[in-house]
């Protein structure tokens, strides 16, 4: 049995509600942060909607892929395993670490390293002098991330009961950790 649209359902769930607590969280006048929100949703609404790019396996993608994809590991809603797909650097890094092709890992570990550190205080930078519109536009990137599960959850065609049981739960376990972990 595929359990894709039960697992995508929960994720659904998750993101959904999750998106509702950052935004809830945003200091400020909420009808001044909804341009952010909107942008954000826009951006990821295209992002989600791409397919693969081209690239070749130079040294250099391979660690700019590195770079980006980490990125994505702590943009909420975004999964680097899904940056290294639309870069088509999945497949060849999973032969990698399969052949222990020491170069394009270690290659690619550093991009990973250099992308962590610039994005982490650049992200750090924007929610220090920007928090609103960053936390804004974030809320935006996760509703709008919300295409992949969607599409996810339809093309397995799984009877609509146990999705929405599925939503329920992923909404109803972040609640009840929202409301432990924030006194």
């Amino acid at each position: 049995i595929s359990h894709t649209s039960i697992t995508y359902s929960f994720f659904l769930g998750l993101i959904l509600i999750s998106a509702f607590f950052v935004y809830k969280n945003t200091k400020g006048n909420h009808k001044k942060n909804v341009p952010y929100v909107i942008l954000g949703f826009i951006f990821a609404l295209w992002f989600t909607g791409l397919t693969n790019l081209k690239t070749n396996n130079s040294l250099l993608a391979i660690f700019f892929s590195g770079a980006i994809a980490i990125c994505a590991m702590i943009l909420p809603g975004i999964s680097g395993a899904f940056i290294l797909v639309l870069l088509d650097k999945y497949e060849l890094l999973i032969t990698a670490l399969k052949n222990l092709l020491l170069d394009k890992l270690a290659v690619f570990t550093l991009g990973a390293i250099v992308g962590i550190l610039l994005f982490s205080n650049l992200l750090d930078y924007l929610l220090r002098k920007y928090k609103s519109a960053t936390m804004s536009f974030l809320t935006g990137l996760m509703i709008g991330s919300l295409r992949l599960p969607y599409e996810k959850i339809i093309s397995s065609q799984h009877d609509i009961l146990t999705t929405i049981i599925a939503v329920a739960i992923g909404i109803i376990l972040v609640f009840f950790l929202e409301k432990k972990f924030s006194r």
